[in-house]
């Protein structure tokens, strides 16, 4: 992947992106002593899936205040604090990071009373257990990726309508399980 490739560009599934998280978490797990969980979620995270080559990356703290007025360690790792990403979520934190000029990590992090750490494990397991679902999600992002290739916001608006549909279809699957 070279520096003049586009923002958005979604490419084959990558086996080596489990251990970059891997690679990615125990860095994290002494910056963020206070973390309950440190997981790997997003496209990446579903074995197969074609995806952007940027790590997602979930963290659930006690109080996602202290990790703001703490953010000294996650800087001195390459995270920049993205304050705009999600205005209307008070409890989500959002944190890019590049590596070689290119976006390598997205990190999210959220309070334990938030109910999206839950939804982003359903969505990753809904994913990876329905090849077809896996599939219509995939080719929604490379639609989106073809139109939009030099907007993030673009590409996500476009694969929203089918994310949406999907996420409601895991809803479904986790209450049946659940039953």
């Amino acid at each position: 992947m070279g520096y003049d490739a586009p923002p958005v560009e979604v490419v084959p599934y990558d086996p080596t992106w489990p251990a970059r998280f891997e690679a990615e978490r125990l860095l994290l797990s002494d910056a963020l002593p206070t973390a309950l969980g440190i997981e790997h979620i997003g496209s990446t995270s579903v074995p197969g899936l074609m995806a952007k080559p940027i790590i997602d990356i979930q963290v659930v703290v006690p109080e996602v205040d202290d990790v703001l007025t703490g953010l000294v360690p996650l800087q001195r790792l390459g995270y920049v604090h993205r304050p705009l990403a999600f205005p209307a979520d008070g409890d989500h934190l959002f944190l890019v990071k590049d590596t070689a000029g290119r976006r390598s990590r997205h990190l999210h992090v959220f309070g334990v009373t938030s109910g999206a750490p839950e939804e982003n494990r359903l969505f990753r397991a809904y994913l990876t257990t329905h090849s077809g679902a896996a599939r219509r999600y995939e080719a929604a992002k490379m639609r989106a990726a073809a139109l939009h290739p030099d907007s993030r916001a673009r590409y996500s608006r476009a694969k929203e309508e089918e994310f949406l549909r999907l996420l409601a279809e895991a809803r479904q699957w986790g209450r049946s399980r659940a039953d």
